[in-house]
């Protein structure tokens, strides 16, 4: 962590860089050279009731062997963001649970950590889809069913025809 400051908009900013450390090419492995960095902004989960701006420096690569096809590479850590997502990990996480068991809408999650509709959706759809394909979230499962909270509406009406000028 390079640093914790308040913007303007009373956002929270954390700016974060790697450690420098021996990167392999993706494609070829060979060991690449540091091509300087790149800032990448990422939407994280709220702290403090406030919205959370992560600005990650991420480290540029280049590949030596002039026959390898990718040339140059940025760095990539799915513990921190999914590649091109403009939410972290830890936001995607936090915005699932508050759907789930606050009964959060998107939109009030997108008002919550400060970023658009799109933004939110775009990123925690792909977790959510996994999560639905997943047949081990039904392990433990014996019955299926719903349970009926609707009061006094579900059961026969009770009431009578209003004669002689009064409700019995």
């Amino acid at each position: 962590m390079i640093g914790v400051d308040r913007d303007d908009g009373g956002w929270l900013v954390v700016e974060v860089e790697s450690e420098p450390t021996p990167m392999g090419c993706p494609a070829c492995g060979v060991v690449a050279h540091s091509h300087g960095r790149v800032l990448v902004r990422l939407v994280d989960a709220p702290a403090m009731g406030r919205p959370v701006r992560i600005f990650w420096r991420k480290r540029r690569w280049v590949c030596p062997d002039p026959g390898c096809p990718v040339g140059t590479f940025v760095e990539q850590d799915d513990r921190i963001a999914a590649p091109r997502s403009s939410l972290t990990t830890r936001a995607c996480r936090w915005a699932i649970e508050q759907i789930r068991r606050e009964h959060a809408s998107v939109n009030g999650i997108r008002r919550q950590l400060g970023t658009g509709w799109r933004t939110v959706w775009d990123s925690i759809r792909p977790l959510l889809q996994a999560m639905d394909a997943d047949p081990a979230r039904f392990e433990g499962v014996t019955i299926l069913g719903s349970m009926s909270t609707c009061g006094t509406t579900c059961r026969p009406s009770r009431s009578r025809p209003v004669g002689a000028g009064r409700r019995s």
